[in-house]
């Protein structure tokens, strides 16, 4: 039995939104709300039952907010809104500090009350603003410009602010591959717990409906409760471990030793983690990017991706329909099925031009720099020079007069840049990476490239490759390069047991590998090394180093990022002579930023007392 999509060049009568997708659905049991709450949400969300929805009639920051706060929150988005925003208008007699208000602010809280229940009445009464405002003139003109003469430019002008929520890790690494018009934020691994169960008693996980019903699902659900379980298991007495091999310093206040050992204990023990894991992510994109985005999920070789590509469309349909018409079209169906045949013609072509090489052996966390623009200097400071002649020089002409000068004049020429950047400050400690890596190296960097091959943990990936400015791809996750743990992990007196649960991982997964690679992903522990490509300009490169190498950087993509740096030194000196990289080792990955955060909020505190 293959579960492996074939390619496909007549589309038929069944375009791909049309497929029946319930059976991949992942598991989703709609939050319980009131009809108090229910009322006054309503207005708000295109939906309160489902696990996609979009927002409705708020001010762009709140949903904005409300998107940023999955990193570390636990509850839904719907579930804060309520809680966040309309309860603290609706009863501001309950909230704290109440007693301590002047009769003037609480007759303004009341006032204010009053005039919400009188908005969310009059919404329900008589719509949102699209009932208010001729929104079918406009709907009308991109129906003509954009879905008739397909003017795709135009659907750059409108955004929209959606969140899905209990998608694998699968379905949303796919998702934040559309690096460009779309900006999501996921709910994180390294600071909230995954050891709650779901409402069905399962632990947080999908189980991909193209194995359910099979003799798999048994063995999917063994290996998934095996690594959840044990999760949950270790996650006091892991913590408890990491508090006693890093006391708390006397530089430290009780909340920053607590916040910083407890994010160092998942950071740790996420590496159980399958990709199978649930979380959920807040995007807000333009409608352009939209429209792609459900065209490259509509076709996908995996049932859950589709089925998340179809729910997609469907909730975009609700706030901005105009978008949505052409991926149920057939220009959109070719579209989608033309990106499904590329990706199983690069399979073929793999086997074609690789079959009978045998690969090497790789060493986890390795870095090869594959290749690099020659004369990146000479590159870098003709793109710098251009904008600002004003006599005609063509661009040739100006690469072969920066190609002339002496190595040395290169070299001093480059250094004038970074002392701009410097703001001519010389002192070492007004050059750290925190102080200066706001101030981008100008986009004249972009004009050298370096193409990078990566080997490192699959948590680790996770991390690196939302970067935006740079083309990016993967292998399919597998546990055939090993895995790669922390030492602290290592010297935990429950290791032989994650060596064990990693071997029955390895079996699992080369049973699924048989019928379907692509479902095989889902087993997959973020421990295991995976294999993947970032080739980005200089520019680019400068603003990775200068962010993933601080020491709130997780050790081992900070490690990564250094190494891609050391190589990239290594043949463009002059390029990288201005890089800001903090090369200090930092076992505790959050000490640092925690004391800080301590600092600011006493800071924060002391203002607004």
């Amino acid at each position: 039995m293959s579960l492996t999509k074939e390619r496909r060049y007549s589309i038929g009568e069944v375009f791909p939104i049309h497929e029946n997708l319930d059976c991949f659905a992942p598991y989703y049991e709609p939050e319980p709300f009131t009809d108090e709450e229910r009322y006054y949400l309503t207005p708000f969300w295109t939906n309160l039952n489902k696990p996609v929805f979009a927002a409705n009639n708020l001010p762009v920051e709140i949903p904005a907010a409300l998107a940023s706060r999955y990193s570390r929150a636990t509850e839904t988005a719907r579930r804060l809104f309520w809680k966040e925003y309309v309860s603290p208008i609706l009863y501001p007699e309950k909230q704290t500090g109440w007693d301590d208000k002047t009769e003037v602010e609480k007759d303004e809280a009341k006032s204010l009350a009053f005039e919400f229940k009188g908005y969310v009445d009059y919404l329900h009464e008589h719509g949102g603003l699209e009932k208010v405002v001729n929104v079918q003139r406009s709907r009308k003109f991109f129906d003509r410009w954009l879905a008739g003469f397909g003017d795709d430019s135009i659907a750059e002008m409108g955004s929209v602010n959606l969140f899905i929520e209990g998608a694998s890790n699968i379905a949303v690494n796919e998702i934040e591959k559309k690096r460009v018009g779309i900006s999501p934020i996921e709910k994180s691994s390294r600071y909230v717990s995954f050891a709650d169960k779901l409402p069905n008693g399962e632990y947080q996980y999908v189980v991909p409906g193209e194995i359910v019903g099979t003799p798999l699902e048994e063995d999917f659900k063994n290996v998934m409760d095996l690594l959840f379980g044990t999760y949950d298991l270790i996650d006091d007495s892991y913590l408890m471990y990491i508090k006693s091999r890093y006391p708390r310093g006397d530089d430290e206040t009780e909340s920053s030793f607590n916040a910083s050992r407890s994010a160092k204990r998942f950071d740790d023990i996420r590496d159980l983690l399958p990709f199978a894991t649930r979380t959920n992510v807040g995007l807000n994109g333009n409608g352009r990017a939209f429209e792609d985005l459900v065209n490259r999920m509509l076709d996908h070789e995996i049932g859950e991706v589709r089925y998340w590509g179809k729910m997609l469309c469907r909730e975009l349909e609700q706030v901005v329909p105009s978008f949505m018409t052409r991926p149920q079209t057939l220009r959109g169906a070719e579209t989608q099925v033309y990106r499904s045949n590329m990706k199983a013609l690069s399979a073929q072509l793999a086997e074609e031009v690789l079959g009978g090489i045998i690969p090497e052996n790789q060493v986890p966390g390795r870095v090869q720099l594959v290749d690099w623009t020659q004369r990146a200097d000479v590159e870098v400071l003709s793109a710098f020079i251009y904008p600002g002649d004003n006599s005609g020089f063509t661009m040739e002409e100006i690469r072969e007069a920066v190609a002339s000068l002496t190595p040395r004049e290169l070299k001093e020429q480059m250094k004038r840049i970074f002392k701009e950047r410097n703001f001519g400050k010389t002192d070492p400690a007004e050059l750290t990476r925190d102080k200066v890596r706001f101030r981008k190296v100008p986009k004249a960097f972009e004009a050298a490239h370096y193409w990078f091959e990566v080997w490192t943990r699959g948590g680790d990936f996770r991390d690196l490759h939302r970067h935006r400015q740079l083309t990016q791809d993967r292998k399919k996750f597998t546990t055939k390069n090993g895995y790669d743990l922390e030492k602290d992990v290592i010297e935990f007196p429950f290791i032989d047991e994650f060596r064990k649960i990693f071997r029955y991982v390895e079996d699992v997964f080369n049973r699924l590998e048989e019928i379907s690679p692509d479902i095989a992903q889902y087993v997959v522990p973020f421990a295991f090394v995976q294999q993947f490509y970032m080739n980005m300009t200089a520019r680019e490169l400068y603003w990775i180093a200068e962010l993933r190498t601080g020491p709130q950087g997780r050790p081992e993509y900070r490690k990564v990022v250094q190494e891609m740096v050391r190589q990239a030194k290594r043949k463009s000196p002059n390029v990288f002579a201005g890089i800001k990289v903090d090369n200090n080792d930092y076992s505790l990955a959050r000490r640092e930023s925690e004391k800080r955060s301590e600092q600011k909020r006493k800071v924060l505190g002391k203002v607004n007392a």
